[in-house]
């Protein structure tokens, strides 16, 4: 398949040298055609800083409009992704790289690991959460994630530190 397919505003996106065609994605199984979907999704996310829209990774793939939607809105909910509303649609956006690898930490509790590291997208920067859950097999599920600007960290500390202790006065009421 072509490298580059022209669209939107005579502009053009790219997309992976390699991709599966329509027979070939519908003969997947199910959980193989979701993740496949996802990570071609992402990939060209990537390969566009400009960002994409719906209807350009439609024409793009030949995958359903619903299909499409459905997995940037996944990739959206758990800060992968990153959407900005402009007029009648939807531009989206891989989410931020590490500004500095080093000012990333994971911190284990229980079956989840909360990693946290420091982005930079059009929007700004931020400080990204992200939490992961491991399961019997030993697989990383992403299950969702927040962003909070960087000059706004403290503020965000100060509100959380008073829902903690407001919180922990109600169990201790309770109990």
């Amino acid at each position: 398949m072509q490298n580059n397919i022209k669209v939107r505003f005579n502009m053009e996106i790219n997309i992976p040298s390699l991709m599966l065609s329509p027979e070939e994605v519908q003969v997947l199984r199910p959980n193989e055609r979701e993740k496949y979907v996802r990570s071609l999704i992402k990939e060209i996310l990537s390969k566009n800083e400009r960002g994409v829209m719906v209807s350009e990774i439609v024409d793009a793939t030949n995958l359903s409009r619903i299909t499409v939607t459905k997995h940037l809105e996944h990739l959206v909910a758990i800060r992968e992704a990153y959407k900005s509303d402009r007029g009648t649609g939807s531009v989206y956006y891989l989410n931020g790289r590490p500004v500095h690898p080093t000012e990333r930490i994971s911190v284990p509790i229980g079956d989840k690991v909360y990693d946290f590291f420091k982005l930079e997208n059009a929007l700004g920067e931020f400080v990204f959460i992200q939490e992961k859950e491991q399961d019997e097999l030993r697989l990383t599920t992403i299950k969702g994630g927040i962003m909070i600007k960087c000059q706004d960290m403290l503020k965000f500390k100060d509100a959380l530190s008073k829902f903690i202790i407001l919180a922990s006065q109600r169990i201790e009421v309770k109990t």
